[in-house]
């Protein structure tokens, strides 16, 4: 208990920041005064204000940083927590909001000081903490689990009345993807403690910088082929980052919208080798393959399913994304290794429709394959210089 307050006043004494003219901790007031004091709000841009506050935990993630930006751009005060002496991780974000309605604390989730301090003035939290690979520090289990319970804990306890957590739409606890169960069971602790809690499931996210049509374009560039463990026949229905981000808005500031739960994904379906060969077409590599490691499991006798080629090579492909992590940067991170084989290669992200989806709330969701081009051609020969559209040039240099 001691070491925690320490840690806790540790965090305090970071959030002043010496030396600076205008701190972090007096920025958090201003914005909360400001919201105090108003009474209203003033409809507008950035310089507008919503008379709400959101903190954003996983602020400095792929996801998060969208979400800052939709709903800091209409004068909302958003505390983006961050991890202690890692300041320069959010940064970035100060300019998607007003002079002081971004607001920098330090934070540990495993320390319930620390959360507190982030959330105790806040009309929303939206919980966006994970990993995709275990760490030296957390597990996919601490990642997703405890962090979220910790989170909803000590939301409910200060008397935040909004709790948004972002899961996964394949999550489920039954799955045989880590990932996935983790996913589901972080859904049940936050329900466990705000039975009221809105839940966002979103598909596979692409956008500029995902780690998910980079993935595949950087494959196929580096080995001219692109690896699948599995027939590669699963279904996915990929959802853009920036619906997503607008979907959180919308729920945040429509009352209407809270204590459900929605699945956000895209209109169209595709296999993953369909979106492979379609990567390997937009970066002008159609010679490039798809390798995939077939799934023999409905011709194996009952009970030596685990013989199939596609189980024998995830189980190796586990425990090297396992080790690697934990032991050495490098490979898995710059190709963005995505987690358990499971997780992709052999389970659908296709959305349930008796869950509420983007069109239910006036998003249309935008395509694949007009979003893709966009940043994929960047991997075509010429690259920045490539241009939207351009055709394909009769001899290429390889």
């Amino acid at each position: 208990a001691e070491a925690s307050k320490m840690l806790s006043m540790q965090c305090r004494r970071i959030a002043a920041g010496p030396g600076r003219i205008l701190t972090s901790q007096s920025k958090r007031m201003m914005s909360y005064n400001l919201q105090e004091g108003a009474g209203f709000s003033i409809e507008g841009g950035r310089s507008s204000v919503s008379g709400l506050t959101a903190t954003v935990f996983g602020c400095g993630g792929f996801l998060g940083r969208y979400v800052v930006n939709k709903i800091a751009r209409v004068g909302t005060a958003v505390v983006v927590p961050h991890r202690i002496d890692d300041e320069d991780s959010v940064n970035h974000l100060r300019l998607m909001g007003d002079l002081g309605m971004i607001v920098e604390v330090p934070f540990d989730a495993r320390d319930e000081d620390t959360i507190a301090y982030a959330v105790e003035k806040s009309d929303v939290v939206v919980n966006l903490l994970g990993k995709h690979q275990p760490t030296m520090n957390y597990t996919l289990f601490a990642s997703h689990v405890e962090t979220a319970a910790n989170v909803a804990k000590v939301c409910k306890q200060v008397g935040v009345p909004h709790f948004i957590q972002v899961s996964a739409l394949a999550a489920d606890r039954n799955s045989p993807s880590e990932f996935l169960r983790s996913k589901a069971w972080a859904e049940d602790e936050v329900k466990a403690h705000y039975p009221n809690a809105t839940i966002v499931r979103p598909s596979i996210v692409f956008g500029e910088e995902d780690r998910f049509l980079n993935l595949i374009a950087k494959w196929t560039k580096y080995f001219g082929m692109m690896p699948i463990i599995g027939n590669g026949d699963n279904k996915v229905a990929p959802v853009y980052v920036d619906d997503i981000a607008e979907g959180i808005r919308t729920i945040i500031f429509d009352k209407d919208l809270h204590g459900r739960t929605y699945e956000f994904a895209g209109k169209e379906a595709y296999t993953t080798r369909q979106i492979a060969r379609f990567v390997q077409e937009q970066i002008w590599m159609e010679h490039a393959t798809v390798r995939g490691v077939p799934d023999m499991t409905h011709v194996l006798p009952k009970g030596y399913e685990t013989l199939s080629p596609h189980s024998v090579v995830g189980g190796i492909a586990d425990l090297g994304y396992r080790c690697w992590a934990e032991v050495l940067p490098g490979l898995p991170q710059l190709l963005g290794w995505r987690t358990d084989y499971h997780s992709l290669n052999t389970t659908s992200w296709v959305p349930n429709r008796n869950f509420l989806q983007l069109d239910d709330i006036g998003i249309e969701p935008q395509s694949l394959m007009t979003i893709g081009p966009e940043f994929l051609r960047h991997y075509r020969a010429g690259g920045n210089f490539a241009k939207m559209g351009e055709e394909k040039p009769k001899h290429m240099p390889w």
